[in-house]
């Protein structure tokens, strides 16, 4: 480590370190357990996780004594999530304030309540909204790190993605597709037999409640440790292939509105809820030839003037102006300007939704009234219709989503292992 680095990490565990004077007594702020880099793990951080631990366990009807050893395992995990933030920090990568109330709205709704009613529920508990809300910014940043870091470095070669196809093509055209929601109690890094026992013992507590009615987004985001708990625990529609393998056996005949687990994997112990299925058939679309003009409103055009102007061009096409020499001269979609405003064969699932919802009920060859979309406002004109069968085409889209699944299911664990080897680690205590 350079001398300026040793320098900061000084200066921050001396600033933490001091203690302010009321009435010639002295009173500690907080003590440093831990420094990760330029970053530190503070004593009450310990402290608070280590009540969240032993509440949970409360909550299933357990008792969990935080002893020396899980003190220990409960520090290491914050070590680890430091450590990732440290990288999130050298990325220059942040979570706005949008994308927070976002997770936070989703919360409220899986507990039935809203953004106040959560706020309210987080105080009843005697804790802090405010450092709740922050906890939740850091475990999106974690995630945002780990997407960054883990996916950018996985790639499909063409070679590999149709070798995959030869040798497993028939499965995935077949295998069903399932809507899922998952708790995942976690395992420490390297855990042993009690570690293990405790995780499995509550994932079965788990399992009762939600058996007996509990909501399972209500429990996902109070006890599941994955990423997607803030959801509800919602993974989506998967296909089995994209699984961990562990899973594909106990899902292979899953029926909908089913619950699986606890099924043991490197992660810990999970339960997952078959929402829905679905077959995977052969699948046409539906595909529209398709020009425009969009007229955008800026700091100099505003909104109503840019609608009138789209207005304008309209009476222009109607009294007989040739759309591509308009589509050149006023369209502000460079790419499509550039081919008289033609944006050739598409589907409306790719397309903003008003102008997808114009365009399927457009009858061709006649000009669109003009259509506002979040891009600005739009003229538009369908040329023609066909059928398309994109069977090959979702094949191959599926079978290379299911290998970018595996490689990072695969690249994950060793790459957090990866970030606590590299990061400088000073425990004190």
């Amino acid at each position: 480590m350079n001398y300026p680095k040793r320098v900061t990490k000084l200066c921050i565990i001396l600033l933490l370190a001091l203690a302010f004077t009321t009435s010639g007594h002295t009173q500690v702020l907080d003590r440093i357990i831990a420094v990760v880099d330029s970053g530190i793990v503070l004593e009450s951080d310990l402290k608070q996780r280590s009540i969240e631990v032993a509440a949970q366990a409360k909550e299933l009807g357990s008792f969990i004594e935080i002893g020396d050893k899980l003190k220990a395992q409960i520090l290491e995990r914050l070590i680890v999530e430091q450590a990732q933030l440290e990288i999130a920090k050298r990325q220059g990568l942040q979570i706005d304030d949008a994308r927070v109330n976002e997770t936070l709205s989703q919360i409220a709704k899986n507990k039935g309540t809203d953004l106040l009613g959560l706020k309210t529920s987080i105080e009843k508990e005697g804790k802090n909204f405010s450092i709740f809300r922050g906890q939740i910014r850091k475990e999106l940043l974690i995630s945002a790190v780990r997407d960054l870091e883990v996916r950018k470095k996985i790639r499909i070669s063409n070679s590999e993605l149709e070798r995959f196809i030869k040798t497993t093509g028939g499965q995935i055209g077949t295998a069903p597709e399932l809507l899922l929601s998952q708790i995942v109690i976690g395992l420490p890094t390297e855990p042993g037999t009690q570690a293990i026992g405790q995780a499995k013992a509550k994932a079965l507590q788990i399992r009762e409640a939600l058996i007996k009615g509990a909501s399972f987004d209500q429990l996902a985001s109070r006890f599941s440790s994955a990423s997607e708990a803030t959801k509800g625990g919602d993974l989506g529609w998967r296909n089995i292939l994209e699984l961990n393998s562990a899973f594909a056996k106990p899902l292979a005949n899953a029926k909908k509105n089913t619950l699986i687990g606890p099924i043991q994997s490197e992660s810990g112990f999970h339960l997952i809820a078959v929402r829905d299925r679905r077959g995977d058939k052969a699948a046409v679309v539906t595909e529209y030839n398709v020009r425009h003009i969009l007229i955008k409103p800026d700091a100099i055009r505003s909104k109503s003037d840019a609608k009138k102007l789209a207005e304008n061009i309209r009476q222009e096409l109607l009294s007989g102006v040739q759309f591509d020499k308009l589509a050149t001269r006023f369209s502000e979609d460079p790419i499509s300007a550039a081919k008289g405003g033609n944006l050739d064969w598409v589907r409306p699932n790719n397309l903003v939704a008003e102008f997808a919802d114009v365009m399927t009920k457009l009858p061709l060859n006649v000009i669109s009234e003009v259509t506002g979309s979040s891009f600005g406002f739009h003229l538009i004109e369908v040329l023609g219709q066909r059928e398309s069968d994109i069977s090959q085409q979702q094949l191959k889209d599926r079978a290379r989503k299911i290998l970018k699944a595996r490689k990072y299911s695969q690249e994950i664990d060793s790459w957090i292992r990866q970030v606590r080897a590299n990061a400088f680690v000073e425990i004190k205590i």
